[in-house]
Parts: structure tokens; C-alpha cells; sequence
């Protein structure tokens, strides 16, 4: 099934990866203003889709909305707009929340390696700590967890569809943040 989901959504991922900022910290170019901005696009959408994830399984845990809130308020970054955006993604079943859980918890792999370039990023130098970009081992933790409960699970292929469908509907979702904020 993880192979499925990253088949089925190869394309969406990197067409979502060129619609963000996050390429200037691999660059070491990005500005104050561009980070603030690129937090604040995370924070909405991961605040929304774990909101979501949590509805259908409630023992899912993750710090990622909680450390990007901290990065953000130690910014002076309004983040209130989230709740403009808490209508434009649901989930419906628990099969459609490991779909989401999948984009969510993969992208950990991808925060390990900008969090390896944001020290060298010049103009984010007056930034004592990264809660979220934080290189942190244990940042990858809920993938693990993740991939050892999807191994666990038989999926029909109904579910499968819903899952890939779900996970591709997720990736979407972010890439409407990161366009329209």
C-alpha cells in the first residue's frame, strides 16, 4: 500500500514542492518575510488536515501544528487565518485518514533535510530556535509510526482507491495554501 500511495501521487508531490518556498532554504536565499510566509502556509494546512486526521483517528498524535504555532509567535505572525480554510478539507473514514496521514507524516523526511540548510540561511540568522524545521531525529517518528501501521493494515481495494484518492485530495489542499497565502 505505501508503494501504492507513493506511485499514485509522485507527480501532485512535486508539482506541490515547486509551489512553495521551501527550495530557498535548500538555496540559502530565502528572506525573513518569505519564511514567515512559508510557515504560515504549513501551519494552515497542517493544522487543518490533522484537525481531520484526528476525527477518524483519535490516537494520532503530531507536534507539527504545535511547533509551527511556536515558530510563528515568536515571529509576531498572525496565524488566526486557518480557521478561513477549516471548511475547504474533511475526512470522512479512517482509511481516507491514513491517505492524509501519508502526506502528512512523509513530509517529515522533507523537513529533515531544509532543516539541514536553515542555518545557513543568512537573513534567518536572528532566529535563536526552529521548532518546526527543528533536525530533530524524533521528527520522523510519526512516519515510522505511520509506515508500521499501514504494513499492518489489509486494505480492499475500495479502501486502497479511497486512500490513494484521499492522499492525492491532500496534496491538493496544500498546494491551495501555498498558493493562496
Amino acid at each position: 500500500m505505501l508503494e501504492k500511495l507513493r506511485a499514485s501521487t509522485q507527480e501532485l508531490h512535486q508539482q506541490i514542492e515547486g509551489e512553495n518556498t521551501a527550495d530557498l532554504i535548500m538555496n540559502h536565499r530565502i528572506s525573513l518575510e518569505e519564511y514567515k510566509k512559508l510557515l504560515l502556509q504549513n501551519y494552515v494546512a497542517y493544522k487543518i488536515t490533522e484537525e481531520e486526521i484526528k476525527t477518524q483517528i483519535p490516537e494520532y498524535t503530531s507536534d507539527k501544528t504545535e511547533n509551527l504555532a511556536k515558530d510563528l509567535a515568536e515571529l509576531n505572525v498572525d496565524f488566526s487565518i486557518a480557521e478561513n480554510y477549516k471548511h475547504d478539507f474533511k475526512i470522512n473514514t479512517n482509511t481516507e485518514a491514513l491517505g492524509a496521514w501519508y502526506v502528512v507524516e512523509g513530509s517529515s523526511l522533507g523537513g529533515m533535510m531544509i532543516a539541514k540548510n536553515i542555518e545557513e540561511c543568512e537573513q534567518l540568522s536572528s532566529i535563536h530556535e526552529h521548532h518546526f524545521f527543528n533536525g530533530k531525529r524524533q521528527s520522523v517518528d510519526g512516519w515510522r509510526q505511520f509506515t508500521k501501521d499501514i504494513k499492518k493494515k489489509n486494505f480492499s481495494e475500495e479502501e486502497e482507491n479511497q486512500a490513494i484518492e484521499k492522499a492525492k485530495e491532500t496534496f491538493q489542499f496544500f498546494g491551495k495554501i501555498f498558493r493562496e497565502i
